[in-house]
């Protein structure tokens, strides 16, 4: 009889798993929900796996989609891979969301995979999905850094970082954006929900780095491509959104100027001066932090940009965040121009005037000379804790270390 207890165990644990099984594939969202929570996470993430590999309903799929995504394990780049074309689009959506939560890690997944694994329209629909979710996550890194489009010598690592080629995309996806960009150049983009955080935001509205990697690396082809758009007029008619211009625009007009046509950069800041004709000054104090920078980055003018600054700084005052950004800007040229001293000083400035530090000094080039003066490691220091504070996503970006 006791010999005979093991084998009754073994049977009994079969025949509730077996049932459970079955209500975990119930007809109702309440029973399925009930059948996973009488089981540990490792027996569900074994059933789900056994789901994707031999199949059933679409619900019962594409819950297990969900769970085995968010685990973001390599190993089931090629089970999520099977439903990525399935006839019902739901599980098809199911398929390519599990997919992208595990983020660049599945482009190397994918390399790893051979054709026997992944037909090839299947691997090259992932892999530029996972692409275009990498540009538009480095570009909204870099928005959140470098509000003002500053170049410095680590700015595209981790767009390049992949190791598949982004330029081509790059150029598809403005190629794609170029009815919108002409409406945001011309006058005529209506920015209702600007900014909100309920969805997505477009390439557009983040996507100035992708010009500026095109900017370096292909500029013939993007004139070719874009070069009409730096004759556009502003059309007659009401404007909204307070002659603001989305990061690829600015970047647009940053490229143009810097390939000799200055007409788009000179309408946008002839349009941000008009808009400060009416209010108080304090008012305005982003704005000429944003007409300095395009001096200094677009028009090559360092000094005028300086100029503006210091004659509004005390109005930048007010506002924080723009003091603090003014602050920065002031000892990139004063870097420029050899004032290492005054530089180190602005900066200092820039931390003590908002709460909202310029984290890019971590990776900023531009401030390498001073790297072993106290006072820098002390801003790096700080700059540091304030990263800490930020969504990881967007920190500056750092290569890992091999031995981390």
């Amino acid at each position: 009889m006791l010999r005979l207890l093991p084998l009754w165990i073994a049977f009994t644990a079969l025949n509730s798993l077996g049932a459970q099984d079955l209500s975990l594939d119930a007809p109702t969202a309440t029973e399925r929900a009930a059948a996973e929570s009488r089981l540990g996470n490792e027996e569900l993430l074994t059933f789900c796996r056994q789901r994707l590999d031999t199949g059933g309903s679409a619900a019962g799929v594409i819950r297990a989609l969900d769970l085995i995504g968010r685990q973001r394990d390599g190993a089931d780049i090629a089970r999520i891979l099977k439903y990525i074309d399935d006839l019902d689009a739901a599980v098809a959506t199911a398929a390519m969301d599990a997919l992208r939560q595990q983020g660049t890690a599945a482009l190397k997944a994918l390399r790893a995979l051979d054709d026997k694994s992944v037909d090839r329209t299947t691997r090259k629909q992932a892999v530029d999905q996972l692409l275009q979710d990498h540009v538009y996550a480095c570009c909204r890194r870099d928005l959140s850094i470098n509000p003002f489009r500053l170049n410095f010598e680590s700015r595209f690592h981790e767009l390049y970082a992949v190791g598949e080629p982004v330029d081509d995309l790059l150029l598809k996806m403005l190629r794609d954006l170029r009815s919108d960009i002409r409406d945001d150049i011309s006058g005529q983009r209506n920015y209702y929900g600007f900014g909100t955080y309920t969805r997505q935001r477009s390439i557009l509205d983040v996507g100035g780095l992708a010009v500026a990697a095109l900017a370096r690396s292909m500029p013939e082809k993007l004139m070719e491509e874009m070069g009409e758009l730096a004759r556009l007029e502003r059309e007659d008619g009401y404007y909204y959104g307070w002659n603001q211009r989305t990061p690829v625009t600015m970047e647009l007009a940053i490229f143009f100027a810097r390939q000799g046509n200055t007409s788009l950069c000179d309408r946008l800041i002839s349009e941000m001066e008009s808009s400060m004709r009416w209010g108080q000054p304090d008012q305005f104090a982003r704005t000429h932090v944003q007409i300095a920078a395009l001096q200094i980055t677009a028009l090559a003018e360092p000094e005028m940009g300086l100029e503006r600054i210091n004659d509004h700084i005390k109005n930048l005052a007010v506002d924080g965040a723009a003091s603090s950004q003014a602050h920065y800007l002031r000892a990139r040229v004063l870097m420029q121009l050899g004032e290492e001293g005054a530089a180190l000083r602005a900066l200092e400035d820039s931390m003590e005037t908002s709460d909202f530090a310029m984290v890019m000094t971590l990776v900023d080039s531009t401030f390498k000379p001073l790297a072993s003066d106290r006072r820098f490691q002390a801003i790096l220091r700080y700059c540091e804790l304030a990263s800490r504070r930020m969504d990881v996503s967007l920190r500056p970006w750092r290569p890992v270390s091999v031995n981390e």
